[in-house]
């Protein structure tokens, strides 16, 4: 009897591992995806819960600020993929903060606004 649990707890932790490794693969394929463009920024927000959806958001903006994709990722199972989220196409960054409530996503696009700003702030400053 007690062969069987383990052997099924087993198998049960093989494949969790083996959804899990998709997934990273999915996630990595993504950024690859978004950050080949020739210029702009790039930010990766990820707000986790400890009960309930956790949501990761990727934003892409030009040069100057403005979203020109953006994909996001809510789930709590291997099986969650990234889908596009053009709601904030076109829309500057402080458009975008103006119009975020507090729900998980739009806490995981809050981060993904702060590391595009370091990233500007960066850029701006090794220029002067």
């Amino acid at each position: 009897m007690w062969g069987w649990v383990i052997v099924i707890f087993a198998g049960v932790w093989l494949l969790q591992l083996y959804l899990t490794r998709i997934q990273m693969k999915n996630y990595q394929k993504t950024l690859n995806t978004l950050s080949n463009r020739p210029s702009g920024f790039l930010g990766v927000g990820i707000q986790k819960q400890k009960l309930g959806i956790g949501a990761i958001a990727i934003l892409v903006t030009d040069t100057e600020g403005k979203v020109v994709e953006s994909q996001t990722m809510k789930g709590v199972t291997v099986f969650s993929r990234f889908e596009p989220f053009d709601q904030w196409n076109g829309l500057s960054l402080e458009e975008v903060r103006d119009r975020l409530q507090e729900d998980s996503l739009d806490s995981a696009f809050k981060m993904a606004i702060e590391k595009i700003e370091t990233q500007m702030d960066k850029k701006e400053n090794l220029a002067f």
